[in-house]
């Protein structure tokens, strides 16, 4: 357990949080498994749709995993603020576990559609109390929060690099099924580990609290009305939606633009990936000090490469090294960004609020992920470099104007 001083009662009041000694690395490491897990899922799932030939399949798939969690997420941020995250965080991951060992025996097309919309829901639910535990870990692993948010881009970066390599390898040695199983294990161990390390975050009710229950909006307008936290996450969901159109438009500047395979596909996203796995790296140390600059500061870089992307049929001539390069430096961008936006919103929100400000994280990145997506199916096949330059210029935008209106906020 973590030793010091009596906390005050403010603190009682606000949180209570446990960590055993020397669990934190296995926790992070057990994280780095789940992650890798959500993208075995993810690849063997989109395996077993694509196979079956429906029209559609495999957008609404995804589809699938967006909605659910969205439409949950305020309620799935209050539920975090009311209950012990860690707790939380060990049933999900238990119920990912069963969802997905049950999908490994199921194999038709509504059944994929409805566990993934499950795993939907869960993932979402494991997303926010994660967040909200953050600060638990690295106080346990006597961390700033800003490196701790850092390590954990870095699992993250590094599951996204493995899972689908991963997930690949075992579909075509063992089928969907057993890809699906040894998934359904990761999640399992992640409960035990979770469990283990005794990692608890309990908010403590005030008096009174469990006898009025707040309506739902009641609940947010503290957070609605924090001027910092509506810029910053308005910004947030400026860039995701502009990073999305981009995502769309990917795979035809490729193929089409450039007029390149498979394997210069492959290339192009582990450059991206290795870019977030360096500015992963970095990221503890860059966004440590004045997290919402950095924040601003890298969305608006993360523009200037897409837009970078977007103008070279007009100043040379395109190239898959141009790409390359571009593809670094926003994906190194890409984690900075994101640590600095997780560390900032959690300063800037008090503790007992930190699921609910995930929850409103996790709302705007994911309307504007269906919307980018929405967006960028106007671009193609054929205008891929013009959906780079409308990406990068509402990126940039998003930005710099961002930085203003927050500046101004203070």
């Amino acid at each position: 357990m973590i030793s010091g001083s009596p906390p005050s009662s403010q603190e009682r009041d606000m949180e209570t949080f446990a960590h055993r000694r020397g669990w934190g690395w296995l926790l992070l490491t057990a994280l780095t498994l789940s992650t890798i897990g959500d993208e075995i899922t993810l690849i063997t799932l989109m395996f077993r749709t694509a196979g079956d030939h429906a029209a559609l399949a495999i957008p609404l798939l995804l589809i699938a995993q967006l909605v659910p969690g969205l439409l949950a997420a305020p309620y799935i941020g209050r539920l975090t603020d009311r209950h012990d995250a860690g707790v939380i965080l060990i049933l999900a991951s238990l119920a990912q576990a069963a969802i997905v060992a049950w999908l490994a025996f199921s194999v038709s097309l509504p059944a994929t559609i409805v566990g993934a919309s499950i795993l939907g829901l869960l993932f979402a639910i494991s997303g926010t109390a994660t967040f909200a535990l953050i600060p638990v870990l690295a106080q346990g692993l006597g961390m700033s929060l800003a490196r701790a948010n850092a390590g954990l881009e870095f699992v993250r970066s590094a599951g996204m690099l493995a899972g689908p390599v991963i997930g690949g390898i075992l579909v075509s040695w063992g089928g969907t099924r057993n890809a699906l199983l040894i998934d359904a294990a990761s999640f399992a161990l992640l409960a035990l580990v979770i469990w283990g390390s005794g990692v608890r975050r309990r908010t403590q009710p005030e008096d009174g609290e469990q006898q009025a229950t707040p309506t739902l909006l009641a609940d947010y307008l503290p957070l609605l009305r924090n001027r910092r936290i509506v810029i910053m996450v308005t910004a947030l969901t400026l860039e995701v939606f502009a990073t999305a159109i981009a995502d769309v438009a990917f795979i035809f500047l490729i193929t089409v633009s450039l007029s390149a395979g498979a394997t210069a596909l492959g290339v192009l996203t582990a450059f991206w990936a290795g870019g977030m796995l360096l500015g992963a790296a970095l990221a503890g140390e860059i966004a440590e000090h004045h997290p919402a600059r950095w924040a601003f500061a890298t969305a608006a870089l993360m523009g200037a490469s897409m837009l970078a992307i977007g103008v070279m049929p007009l100043i040379i001539v395109p190239s898959l090294a141009g790409v390359a390069i571009a593809f670094v430096v926003g994906g190194a961008a890409n984690s900075v960004h994101n640590v600095a936006v997780r560390t900032m919103l959690q300063k800037e929100a008090p503790p007992d609020a930190h699921g609910k400000v995930a929850a409103i994280y996790v709302t705007a990145t994911r309307s504007a992920t269906i919307a980018g997506f929405l967006a960028g199916g106007l671009f193609v096949p054929d205008s891929a470099f013009t959906a780079y330059v409308v990406g990068g210029l509402l990126g940039i935008i998003a930005g710099l104007a961002g930085w203003g209106l927050f500046r101004l906020a203070r």
